[in-house]
């Protein structure tokens, strides 16, 4: 069985691209497939006649937020072309597979809409990115060649035993929490700039998902921002001598 739980879809447009998606996901036992704020009616004619009856198959639901469609997922693999993503550590299908089978637990696919591809808020909150090998001169593919290319090359490894003590991460909604903690805890102290927190909140997002921290390393993380706004209110930081 394989462990790749959802594809998600952020702000899907076309109801080809859509119906294909629930296709891929019927073909290789995707059993969900949940959508954020799409721009075409997920029961429209055209949906259904290019999903060739894969809803007999495959639970489709719609959700407000990302942090919704991903309740309850342990990793989170985002899809980005390299085309202007200099700054954003994407991985290839090999680096990917071997991040994967380093841990257990449920994976969900995230792909962004057809135009835009997934934006800079949503990749920040994926633990790890795959891009797919493309030709430099023409690196842009379909949103449903994507989702098919992106199943096809990650149920493999999703089907593979997970070796005994293999660590499961924390839920996403786990590490999103932790997020927002450390973000007050870190404006306490001044370490983040109130101007632009995300910037340093974006590394240390990536350092967490690509390390893949348990429920227990966040519980740890939890402990040390509680210490940190503590130490805050108190007025026990450290001066100049």
């Amino acid at each position: 069985m394989s462990r790749l739980a959802s594809l998600v879809l952020v702000e899907t447009s076309s109801p080809g691209n859509l119906g294909a998606a629930l296709r891929v996901a019927a073909n290789f036992g995707v059993p969900r497939v949940r959508l954020i704020a799409p721009r075409t009616d997920p029961d429209g004619e055209e949906v259904l006649r290019w999903a060739c009856g894969a809803l007999e198959h495959v639970a489709l639901s719609v959700h407000p937020s990302l942090e919704e469609a991903l309740a309850g997922i342990a990793t989170v693999v985002g899809t980005a072309s390299a085309r202007g993503r200099e700054n954003l550590p994407v991985l290839g299908p090999d680096r990917l597979a071997a991040r994967l089978t380093a841990r257990s637990g449920s994976v969900a696919l995230v792909f962004g809409n057809e135009t835009r591809g997934l934006p800079r808020e949503a990749l920040d909150r994926c633990d790890l990115v795959l891009r797919i090998p493309t030709a430099e001169r023409f690196p842009v593919l379909n949103l449903a060649q994507a989702v098919a290319i992106s199943v096809a090359l990650v149920d493999p490894v999703l089907r593979e035993p997970v070796p005994s003590g293999t660590p499961e991460p924390a839920s996403h909604e786990a590490v999103e929490a932790l997020m927002d903690h450390a973000r007050r805890a870190l404006l306490a102290i001044g370490f983040l700039d109130p101007v632009n927190p995300d910037r340093i909140l974006r590394k240390l997002r990536r350092i967490l998902g690509r390390a893949g921290a348990t429920t227990e390393e966040v519980t740890i993380l939890h402990g040390i921002c509680r210490q940190i706004l503590w130490a805050a209110s108190n007025d026990l930081r450290p001066r100049d001598r």
